[in-house]
């Protein structure tokens, strides 16, 4: 059974999935040719995913913390390739001559994967102690 808050939980999840998705529609046909709106949609995909695996409940410490820093080194992995995968469904979708993003941008994208992983294992060794400092907190009003 689960608990009203983690209900609470998965259906901000939805909602945030179907403005991310509408985000995604709205932004395809938009003539632009900058890195930034592909490494800012991609980003949030890959933020939203790992909220959508880190919202079970956890026993173990250890395994809490473990899975916060895995969840966040694949986000930050997954980045890159998923910023190559938007960029070439919106040029697919484009049909032009030339395609909208150059071989140079993608490249550009690619090199920053280790910073990309650095930056979600971070982000996921201090979303983990947080989530463990918040359980280690007396729970007010019980």
């Amino acid at each position: 059974m689960s608990s009203p808050a983690s209900t609470k939980g998965k259906f901000w999840l939805r909602i945030s999935g179907l403005i991310l998705g509408a985000g995604i529609l709205v932004w395809l046909p938009v003539e632009e040719r900058s890195e930034l709106g592909v490494l800012v949609i991609s980003g949030a995909i890959s933020t939203w995913s790992a909220v959508w695996l880190l919202i079970k409940p956890v026993l173990n410490d250890k395994q809490l913390i473990m899975r916060h820093i895995l969840v966040g080194t694949g986000a930050g992995l997954i980045l890159a390739p998923l910023a190559i995968v938007l960029m070439a469904l919106k040029s697919g979708i484009h049909g032009h001559g030339a395609p909208d993003f150059t071989v140079n941008q993608m490249q550009d994208i690619l090199s920053r994967t280790p910073y990309f992983v650095l930056s979600g294992f971070l982000v996921g060794v201090g979303s983990g102690l947080w989530r463990l400092a918040m359980r280690e907190l007396p729970q007010e009003g019980g």
